[in-house]
């Protein structure tokens, strides 16, 4: 699995919002490396609370923001990022030492698809 990049075709023509959404792809790829990186848990754990600490602040603003815009389809934001982070939670309960590979790629996956998918979507709608 290859790292996550980023690319002009990921943003949302929002500055702010394109700028947490790079942090998150670097916080990915920290992740990533960490895991097979034969750091210890310990490292593996910190390096998702620190993914997870900046997806809730990424989620608040562009919440905050969406909420600003009158952005339609603000519930369905809000759903995607509460799952997102319940799954954050739920990966920092079970632990990466058997599936990390698995586990990034999923998350890589989510991520890709919720600013293609739904952001763009969101943002769009702004103009």
């Amino acid at each position: 699995m290859g790292h996550a990049k980023w690319s002009e075709e990921l943003s949302v023509n929002v500055p702010t919002i394109d700028a947490d959404h790079k942090k998150l792809f670097i916080l990915l790829n920290d992740l990533f490396a960490a895991c097979f990186a034969g750091v210890g848990n310990e490292v593996v754990h910190e390096t998702l609370q620190a993914l997870t600490d900046y997806s809730q602040y990424h989620f608040s603003r562009e919440e905050s923001l969406l909420q600003e815009l009158g952005c339609p389809d603000i519930e369905k934001q809000i759903h995607e990022h509460r799952y997102f982070i319940g799954q954050l939670g739920d990966i920092a309960r079970q632990g990466t030492a058997t599936n990390g590979e698995e586990v990034v790629l999923f998350l890589k996956d989510w991520l890709l698809h919720h600013i293609l998918e739904v952001d763009k979507l969101a943002f769009a709608s702004r103009k």
